[in-house]
């Protein structure tokens, strides 16, 4: 997997590449492909309703089993995180009967999506705690209409709505608990001498794969210099959902912030 992704990975490169040293007016049906964009995000891709159960539906049984019996309460959520760093390749295309209206279609890697919960409760003992984080690396492809307003030859005004498709592998969640759990019991730690090691629990395992899909609403800026180079900041707002196959569909909330290079062909 990890092969056919860093070869289509190169392969989209190569063909953007190649477009660069093409000839003027390359086209793709009656849309001229206008931009060769490139960009680097940031998201927070919230999962509705994220919680110590959310992650604990996606483990087997026999891991949910073993943690079911952890039952951290509401009232002992600590924070929660949902992030996910981007990197975007791929084209501006316009019609000219269309001249104010972009359409612009990318290829997203997120190599690093994490979601995590902490719980911690302090009237028990010296304080107990469960940490549970999800990483996974996602492939998207994205596509959205965007107006151009603009307001001085080197400076223009964007917006317009999106969507986006994706897939999820090597899905990977760790859980770390100052619990020790031994078969079906579950049971305090007991208060470790100093220099003694941690009597908790610690684990990690492998999930299924998972879709996800967004529609955004989305607004930028641009500045042109020399004519052929714009540098840019676009931010989304939207909602979607991630479905987990064969679990559950959960909605999600995303606002992206977007830093953007873009060679006017």
């Amino acid at each position: 997997m990890k092969n056919l992704q860093l070869i289509l990975l190169s392969a989209l490169i190569l063909f953007s590449t190649t477009l660069l040293t093409g000839q003027e007016g390359w086209h793709i049906g009656k849309w001229k492909v206008q931009k060769i964009d490139f960009s680097l995000g940031y998201e927070t891709d919230y999962v509705n309703n994220m919680d110590y159960n959310f992650f604990l539906g996606h483990m087997e049984a026999s891991q949910q089993a073993e943690l079911a019996n952890l039952n951290f309460q509401d009232s002992d959520f600590v924070s929660g995180i949902c992030e996910n760093p981007s990197i975007n390749l791929g084209l501006t295309l316009q019609h000219p009967a269309l001249k104010s209206l972009e359409w612009r279609n990318s290829f997203s890697y997120k190599p690093n999506r994490r979601d995590g919960v902490y719980y911690y409760n302090s009237s028990d003992y010296a304080g107990e705690f469960v940490s549970i984080n999800g990483t996974h690396a996602e492939f998207a492809l994205e596509s959205a209409a965007i107006f151009r307003l603009p307001v001085f030859s080197f400076f223009n005004l964007y917006g317009g709505v999106g969507t986006n498709l994706g897939i999820t592998d090597n899905n990977r969640t760790c859980v770390r608990t100052s619990f020790d759990i031994s078969g079906d019991n579950v049971s305090f730690r007991a208060d470790a001498p100093d220099g003694a090691d941690f009597n908790g629990y610690s684990d990690c395992f492998h999930t299924g794969s998972q879709i996800n899909q967004r529609v955004f609403l989305q607004v930028g800026t641009g500045f042109v210099m020399f004519k052929r180079v714009e540098f840019g900041i676009d931010m989304k707002y939207g909602v979607g959902y991630r479905a987990d196959l064969g679990q559950s569909v959960d909605g999600t909330q995303l606002v992206s912030t977007n830093l953007n290079l873009r060679y006017h062909l």
